[in-house]
């Protein structure tokens, strides 16, 4: 099972940030994240992460644990959680 760092790592394409929000079952993200990304998808997923990362209260952590916790795709769920909460904040 790949880490969340070590799929980060790999992403070249926009399509790959897309086939992890698939995998995470989140179809409705990928139209908003295509909508409000200017083509750019893996760079908007990239400072959803930092922006995470580095602003989010505790209340965005506890649900980011509890959603990756039983995830068939821990790491694509957590990607997906990040961008979910950057695009609202």
């Amino acid at each position: 099972m790949s880490t969340l760092g070590e799929i980060l790592g790999r992403l070249h394409e926009r399509c790959e940030v897309y086939q992890l929000l698939a995998e995470a079952g989140d179809i409705t993200l990928i139209a908003k994240l295509d909508e409000v990304s200017r083509g750019d998808a893996l760079g908007v997923a990239l400072m959803s992460v930092r922006a995470f990362s580095e602003t989010a209260d505790d209340e965005a952590w506890v649900k980011l644990i509890g959603r990756i916790q039983d995830a068939d795709s821990p790491a694509a769920t957590c990607l997906n959680e990040m961008i979910s909460w950057s695009l609202k904040h």
